[in-house]
């Protein structure tokens, strides 16, 4: 009778390991809900801080990629990624890899698509206004803005 008792306390035990690990795993989705930033989703860039309104259809994507977020886009001539440090709560940005496609393009177009990338290489914060529009910092060469707004 005591073997009884022992097996049926040793089935008991493993059906509310079983219970917790299910549990467990059901709550995946909503940790990965918890995730998702706020710069979530595409954003056209709409110019400089000098006002200067871009000749080509630029488009920037943060997602999450694997609990981090990262960036691809299209810019004038090349399509490009990049993985990013971001800190949400002092609103901090850092492109710590950005690489790009290979295609060729005229010499106005690739020197923007250098100078685009040499600044999103040298954002250090950035600031979201109504969640609508993304303002990127630039600490280096110079101090610049990059504005986008929400596609």
């Amino acid at each position: 009778m005591k073997r009884l008792v022992v097996l049926f306390m040793m089935a008991g035990v493993l059906l509310v390991v079983s219970c917790k690990k299910e549990a467990l795993e059901a709550s995946n989705p909503q940790f990965d809900a918890l995730v998702t930033s706020s710069l979530g989703g595409q954003w056209k860039f709409k110019g400089y801080s000098d006002g200067k309104i871009p000749a080509y259809d630029v488009s920037l994507e943060f997602k999450n990629e694997e609990g981090k977020l990262a960036i691809n886009g299209r810019s004038s001539v090349n399509f490009y990624f990049a993985t990013t440090e971001i800190d949400e709560v002092k609103k901090t940005l850092k492109v710590v890899s950005l690489g790009t496609t290979k295609i060729g393009g005229d010499k106005e177009a690739t020197d923007f698509e250098m100078n685009y990338y040499d600044r999103l290489r040298n954002v250090e914060r950035y600031e979201l206004k109504d969640k609508s529009e993304l303002i990127l910092y630039v600490s280096n060469p110079t101090k610049e803005t990059l504005y986008f707004e929400r596609k």
